[in-house]
């Protein structure tokens, strides 16, 4: 078995996510009150009490980065050591703490800073988000060039999924003509702002001057990157800075993991999104996932065997 560490992405969190970790494992409340110190209020209650805050992208970003925190430190005390790690979109900071590029208030602060940097230029720009079903790649980018405006792929999610972000018009002109082409379905996204484009330059720009005065080792492990869909190398302050206006090639980094003989997938965070991508690359391929008491008991013996 060679395993890889997967971090969810923003949009799969829900209320009461962590609470029974939380409830069972005194290092994952340690974390918390941890991040309740750094952060200035308790970031437990909004992600225990209060879902409407939680889907915030200020609250949410912290809320994602302290659950991921938790659970490894939950599986550095069962004593299990993992050599790959990766995420989607917000996600790869959890990939980041995982292999060591900064401490967990460093990488707490700095998702601070970038969630009120993304809602501040979500604020200021209009544009919209669309997942498009049942399309390959090179179709939808035909039909994106034919397009007036600025529209382009933002996440390859997996194959015939992927999501489109843009200028609001053109991003309903693609939907239209993406169901014409065969699409299975065009669904808008309920996010605050046109991400993974150049609409999100402002937010890219400030996080890459507040990045200058903080010091990122480089990663321990093996990284896999969201710009790229390759192996990191090159300068962790530009990948996060990149980060922001560049496509989520997640879909990419999954085949890349399988040519090097990674046969195992384990989402940490909330829900199983990422491990129904992986299944859409590659059915034979194994998924876990750690979110609560039960995924991580079946995944440890799992493990085991």
């Amino acid at each position: 078995m060679k395993a890889v560490l997967m971090f969810s992405g923003q949009g799969s969190q829900y209320q009461g996510m962590c609470l029974d970790l939380y409830e069972k494992y005194e290092c994952v409340r340690n974390i918390f009150h941890q991040a309740d110190e750094i952060l200035g209020y308790s970031i437990k209650e909004i992600m225990f009490h209060d879902e409407a805050l939680l889907n915030e992208t200020v609250h949410t970003q912290v809320a994602m980065f302290t659950m991921y925190a938790a659970i490894l430190e939950v599986l550095k005390e069962k004593g299990l050591e993992f050599h790959y790690s990766m995420g989607l979109s917000l996600g790869e900071y959890g990939a980041l703490l995982h292999n060591e590029v900064f401490h967990f208030e460093t990488g707490l602060k700095l998702l601070q800073k970038r969630g009120i940097l993304m809602q501040d230029c979500s604020s200021k720009v209009s544009g919209k988000m669309s997942a498009i079903l049942g399309l390959d790649a090179d179709i939808l980018e035909t039909i994106i060039e034919s397009v007036d405006g600025y529209v382009k792929i933002a996440n390859y999610n997996t194959y015939g999924q992927l999501v489109i972000s843009g200028e609001s018009e053109p991003v309903l002109k693609v939907n239209e003509l993406a169901l014409e082409k065969g699409a299975k379905r065009a669904i808008l996204l309920n996010t605050s702002g046109p991400f993974h484009t150049v609409l999100m330059k402002q937010a890219s720009d400030e996080l890459g001057l507040y990045l200058e005065d903080i010091h990122l080792q480089e990663p321990k492990y093996n990284l896999l990157v969201n710009t790229t869909g390759d192996y990191y190398h090159g300068e962790i302050k530009n990948e996060l800075v990149e980060q922001i206006t560049s496509s989520v090639k997640f879909y990419q980094m999954i085949e890349k993991l399988t040519e090097d003989g990674v046969d195992t997938f384990i989402e940490i965070g909330p829900k199983k999104t990422l491990c129904s991508f992986v299944k859409k690359v590659d059915r034979k391929l194994m998924t876990l996932n750690i979110e609560d008491i039960s995924s991580l008991d079946a995944t440890l013996q799992e493990l085991e065997e």
